[in-house]
């Protein structure tokens, strides 16, 4: 394979003479079936090769290919102020290195990284993994969020039989000094919840979890981010359905401003989910409750169209595809990302760029039409109804028929 992309002799003399030389044929082969074109496989290549280099430069083995060396790679490029281009982006090598590491885990040559988070993990946040996922139905996501706090309030306090509630608010009061308000929800939300499994446990006081107060946050203080029905409609037809892009940004977008999923709904949908003969679609969002949505035609078109036209030939249970190599299954950005590129293409003047906007959209569509509250709270899977009042704010019509004049002024 090595030969079908490089002609110089020496030059594959030298590629195989090195660290990565045994693996070189079937890296090629991996990236082309995942899709990589000629020139992404030749750049990949070379730029792998200076990772071995580098890696044998500092004593590394072949074995030691992994994610550990990803990181002393990292902190190298960094200090060498080379990590990220004038771009913003990621310097090549550290960019190739993490794909032929990737490649490695796949063929049993490194350990995957998970493994290595494992072991790195303290072994009681792990069993706190468990018990969420058990007892709460949390995503890995969010519990990734949860173990830097953890791992800081085991670090800092030691054994939870010590914890006292005066240890605990000045641990607390001290993490969220110095960051911004949605971080220290984030940092108090995690603690909590710690806690919380400890008392289960019986490694902690009963009631410790009440000694992290709460973070100040002014309910309905703000209106909801949204778009007129119009707008949303120009953001829609801007998709160009004969491109790959164009078709699965046109699918998405109609997911989110039809049904008011989320981003994370979108990225998450799968073959499975989709009940063609009901006319109908399951989705998995928050704590992985399933529910079933009505499929409009409009947007069940989109999806054939992205599927016939746009989707890339890979085997995966997930809907949506990246559209460059490697193909594999979406981020939830990606819906957000749509949503940015049509506002760009527009030149709409959008309050955010989020693919949220148009949840929020959605639901304030709703209402000006006449459906309930209680009716857009099921349909956005609101597990409270208080969360679906903030869009009675922008309910003009109702409010100025229950606002109370002001004194000394006309009235509305």
């Amino acid at each position: 394979m090595l030969n079908s992309y490089f002609k110089s002799p020496s030059t594959i003399a030298r590629y195989r003479a090195g660290l990565a030389g045994p693996y070189l044929d079937r890296f090629i082969s991996w990236l082309a079936d995942f899709g990589y074109q000629r020139v992404s496989i030749r750049r990949h290549v070379r730029e792998v090769v200076h990772f071995a280099s580098w890696a044998t430069s500092v004593g590394l083995h072949e074995t030691d290919l992994d994610s550990d060396s990803l990181v002393s790679l990292r902190n190298h490029l960094t200090e060498l102020g080379l990590f990220r281009e004038p771009s913003g982006n990621h310097h090549h090598i550290y960019q190739s290195a993490i794909v032929f590491v990737r490649f490695l885990e796949t063929i049993g040559i490194a350990r995957p990284a998970t493994e290595h988070s494992k072991v790195c993990a303290p072994a009681l946040f792990l069993e706190f993994c468990d018990w969420m996922k058990a007892h709460r139905g949390t995503l890995d996501n969010t519990l990734a969020n949860y173990r830097l706090p953890v791992a800081n309030l085991l670090q800092t306090l030691g054994p939870p039989n010590t914890y006292s509630a005066q240890l605990l608010r000045a641990f607390f009061l001290q993490q969220v000094s110095q960051v911004h308000q949605e971080k220290s929800k984030n940092i108090a939300t995690a603690i909590r919840m710690f806690l919380r499994f400890l008392i289960a446990r019986g490694d902690c006081k009963t009631g410790m979890d009440y000694a992290i107060p709460a973070v100040a946050r002014w309910r309905l203080s703000s209106l909801p981010k949204y778009l007129l029905p119009t707008a949303v409609e120009t953001l829609v037809a801007s998709c160009d359905q004969s491109v790959p892009l164009g078709a699965r940004d046109r699918a998405m977008i109609l997911l989110v401003a039809r049904l008011g999923l989320r981003a994370g709904d979108v990225s998450g949908l799968k073959f499975q989910h989709l009940l063609w003969s009901k006319g109908t679609l399951i989705v998995s969002g928050k704590n992985r409750k399933e529910v079933e949505l009505p499929l409009p035609q409009e947007v069940g078109d989109a999806i054939l169209c992205y599927l016939r036209c746009g989707r890339p030939k890979v085997a995966s249970e997930y809907v949506f595809i990246t559209t460059k190599a490697p193909f594999i299954p979406t981020t939830r950005h990606s819906a957000s990302r749509a949503v940015a590129r049509a506002i760009l293409r527009t030149g709409i003047n959008a309050p955010s760029h989020g693919a949220h906007m148009l949840r929020h959209s959605a639901a304030t569509n709703m209402l000006r039409e006449g459906v309930s509250l209680n009716a857009i709270g099921e349909l956005l899977r609101h597990t409270s109804i208080e969360t679906t009042t903030v869009y009675a704010k922008v309910d003009f019509k109702t409010l100025k028929e229950i606002a109370m004049p002001w004194p000394g002024a006309e009235p509305c």
